[in-house]
C-alpha cells in the first residue's frame, strides 16, 4: 500500500507544481486572495498574544531589523524564511480562526507563512506567490482528505509540510517532489490531548510545517535525499482507497475554493453548534442564569470536543459545552469569549452532547447540529445549522472577512491590497 500511496503523491505534487497562477478560473483567484487576506489578518492577531511576542524577541531567535522576511509580531521583525514562517505559523493558531478544510485539517496556515516568508526572499511577484499558494494547499488538502487519523492524532505539524515544500520549491525553482519527500522525512506526529489541556506549545505545529517546508528546501539544495515512505508508512493504514491522491489536480477545481473560513473562535468542531446556539438563543432574549440545560445533537467526529475545559483560553476553545455556554453567557464568540471564566464553567456542565445517527450520515459534506436551550421557567427554543456560516456551502462575504480582519486590528485598507496580491510586482512589498 505505501508504494502505492508514494507514487500517487508524487503525480500529484506534480501535477500541482505544475499549476500557474492565469490558468485558474477567475473566481478561484479571487477566492484565493480573500483566503490569503484572511490568513494574514488572523496571523496578525495571533503574534500580539504575549507568547508570541515573547518569542519575537528572544535573542536566540535572531530576529531584528535585518533580513529577508517579515514576522507579522509588532514592530513586524525581521529574520530568515525558515525562522519566519515559524513564528507566523505559530502564531496563526493562537486564536483558532484559521481557515480549514474538511473533512480535517488547516492546510493555508501550513503553507501559507512558508510561502509568503520565501517569496518576499527570493522577491517573487504576485502571480508566482499565488500559483506557489494554491498548489501547495492542494498537496496538503488532498493529504487531509486521503486518510481517516485515528482519535488521537491530530492533523497539524506533518500533511501540510508538504504542502509548504510544495509551495517553496515552486518559489525556489526545485524538483518539488524531491524537495517533499525531504519534508517527509521530518515531520511532527501530534496529539489531541494537548489541545484538551490547554499546552500552548501546540500552536507551534503548524509553525514546525512552514518551517519544515523551507528548510526542506535547503537540504534539497545541500544534497540530502528523503523518504515520503518515513512518513506514509506510518499513517498508511489510515489511507481511505477513494478520491484524494487518486484524483488528478485540475485548475478549475482546486481544494482550496471547497475551504471553511472560521467566524467564532474556537475549534471548527464547535462551529455548527455555535451558529445554532446564537439562533435559538436570540430566540428566548433571556438571562443566562435562566438556563437550566441545553441540548446539542451532532455528528459523531464532533464528539472530540465533547469534554468540560481546563481553566485556560486554548482548552476552552476546544471544549464544545464551553464553547455553547460562552455564547450564551457572553453574547460572543470573539477571542475574548473563550477567556476561561468560572460562570461560563457552571453553565457549560449543564451542556450535553449527542452524537445523532440521522444527523452523521450527512458529515463531511455537512457538519449538522442542533441545539435546544430550556430555561427554568419550561420555555424552550431550538435551532440548526447544517454547516457553519463561512463553509463553502455558505460562504463569508467579503465584506464580513473584510470586518473580521477590522476585528482583528487590521486596517480595512491593507485586507484590499492584500486580496490583491497577485498583482504585486515583488512580494517584498506586499503591506504585511
Amino acid at each position: 500500500m505505501t508504494d502505492e500511496l508514494i507514487a500517487l503523491l508524487e503525480r500529484r505534487v506534480a501535477e500541482a507544481a505544475a499549476l500557474r497562477w492565469d490558468d485558474l478560473p477567475a473566481g478561484l483567484r479571487a477566492h484565493a486572495g480573500l483566503i490569503l487576506a484572511d490568513t494574514v489578518g488572523v496571523v496578525a492577531a495571533g503574534a500580539r498574544s504575549a507568547e508570541v511576542r515573547a518569542l519575537a524577541a528572544d535573542p536566540l531567535l535572531g530576529l531584528g531589523p535585518d533580513g529577508p522576511a517579515r514576522t507579522l509580531a509588532p514592530g513586524r521583525p525581521r529574520g530568515d524564511p525558515a525562522t519566519v514562517a515559524w513564528v507566523n505559523g505559530t502564531a496563526g493558531t493562537f486564536l483558532e480562526l484559521d481557515e480549514g478544510y474538511r473533512p480535517t485539517g488547516h492546510p493555508a496556515i501550513h503553507v501559507l507563512p512558508a510561502a509568503l516568508a520565501t517569496a518576499e526572499t527570493v522577491h517573487a511577484d504576485g502571480a508566482r506567490l499565488g500559483a506557489a499558494f494554491v498548489a501547495g494547499y492542494e498537496v496538503a488538502a488532498l493529504l487531509f482528505e486521503s486518510f481517516r487519523l485515528p482519535p488521537p492524532m491530530h492533523p497539524h505539524g506533518h500533511f501540510g509540510a508538504l504542502g509548504a515544500a510544495t509551495a517553496v520549491a515552486m518559489l525556489r525553482g526545485d524538483d518539488p517532489v524531491a524537495v517533499v519527500r525531504v519534508a517527509a522525512t521530518q515531520p511532527l506526529l501530534t496529539g489531541w490531548a494537548a489541545c484538551y489541556e490547554g499546552a500552548t506549545a501546540r500552536n507551534s505545529w503548524t509553525g514546525h510545517a512552514g518551517r519544515a517546508g523551507v528548510q526542506a528546501s535547503m537540504l534539497h539544495r545541500a544534497g540530502f535525499t528523503g523518504s515520503l515512505s518515513s512518513h506514509l508508512s506510518v499513517v498508511a493504514p489510515y489511507a481511505l482507497d477513494p478520491g484524494g491522491l487518486r484524483d488528478p489536480v485540475r485548475p478549475a477545481a482546486l481544494r482550496i475554493g471547497r475551504n471553511y473560513v472560521k467566524l467564532h473562535s474556537a475549534c471548527a468542531l464547535t462551529h455548527g453548534a455555535l451558529d445554532a446556539t446564537v439562533r435559538a438563543w436570540s430566540r428566548l432574549g433571556a438571562d443566562p442564569d435562566d438556563v437550566a440545560e441545553v441540548v446539542v445533537d451532532t455528528v459523531s467526529a464532533n464528539l472530540r470536543v465533547d469534554r468540560q475545559a481546563a481553566p485556560n483560553a486554548l482548552s476552552t476553545r476546544f471544549s464544545l459545552p464551553y464553547a455553547v455556554a460562552a455564547a450564551i453567557r457572553t453574547g460572543s464568540t470573539g477571542p475574548a469569549a473563550f477567556d476561561w471564566r468560572p460562570d461560563v464553567a457552571a453553565l457549560a456542565a449543564r451542556v450535553r452532547v449527542r452524537a445523532d445517527p440521522e444527523l452523521d450520515v450527512l458529515w463531511p459534506d455537512a457538519a449538522p447540529a442542533r441545539v435546544r436551550i430550556g430555561l427554568a421557567s419550561g420555555a424552550a427554543a431550538e435551532a440548526r445549522a447544517d454547516n457553519p456560516h463561512g463553509h463553502h456551502s455558505d460562504p463569508a462575504t467579503r465584506d464580513e472577512l473584510r470586518a473580521k480582519f477590522v476585528r482583528l486590528g487590521g486596517a480595512a485598507a491593507t485586507f484590499d491590497a492584500l486580496t490583491a496580491f497577485a498583482d504585486a510586482a515583488d512580494c517584498a512589498a506586499l503591506p504585511l
